[in-house]
């Protein structure tokens, strides 16, 4: 069984029960239920937190955050589709989002297509996808402050770049100011 870096438990596939979690809430919002802005919230969040544990697994405190995310989502949606749909059909979302806990998959991120053009392969760099909570002037803000290169490409997405060190600093500092954001927008 594949262990994790965090105390030995293993790596749960959390992307699995997140897509189980957001196909529920399709599926609840075509029956005509409403999904509350706070559960919509923190199935965002806790996708954005999935993947920011796929390039930074140093932080144990990722893990628990994604924990109480899933878990808030899971119970709002379950309890709605007991009350909606009926129980016996939530008992069968209920079975595949613990099979899908259950199965063991390593949040190693995806390699890329190819490197980045432009980017001098003596440097690192990650790709990011601004959104409400880390807008691109954030990203653009932030990247400047630690000293690092920035991209915007076709798709969308960011591409920070720089010392391995200085990118590093800029994934923990994007990751504690969209925790911070989350926490008090969410109070």
């Amino acid at each position: 069984m594949s262990r994790s870096d965090f105390g030995g438990a293993p790596n749960l596939n959390y992307e699995a029960r997140w897509k189980l979690l957001a196909d529920l809430a399709a599926e609840l919002r075509k029956s005509g239920e409403s999904i509350p802005p706070a559960v919509v919230r923190d199935l965002r969040s806790a996708k954005t937190m999935i993947e920011v544990l796929k390039v930074d697994r140093s932080r144990a405190e990722n893990l628990l955050r994604i924990e109480e995310y899933l878990g808030s989502v899971e119970s709002h949606l379950l309890s709605a589709a007991k009350r909606k749909l009926g129980e016996e059909y939530a008992d069968g979302w209920l079975v595949k989002i613990a099979e899908a806990q259950r199965t063991i998959r390593t949040c190693e991120p995806k390699p890329p297509r190819r490197f980045p053009i432009g980017i001098p392969r003596d440097k690192s760099w990650v790709r990011i996808e601004p959104s409400a909570e880390i807008t691109l002037e954030k990203i653009k803000k932030l990247s400047k402050e630690i000293g690092l290169g920035l991209k915007t490409q076709r798709d969308g997405y960011v591409l920070v770049y720089g010392e391995e060190d200085k990118v590093k600093r800029f994934i923990h500092m994007t990751a504690d100011r969209f925790r911070r954001g989350v926490s008090s927008s969410s109070t």
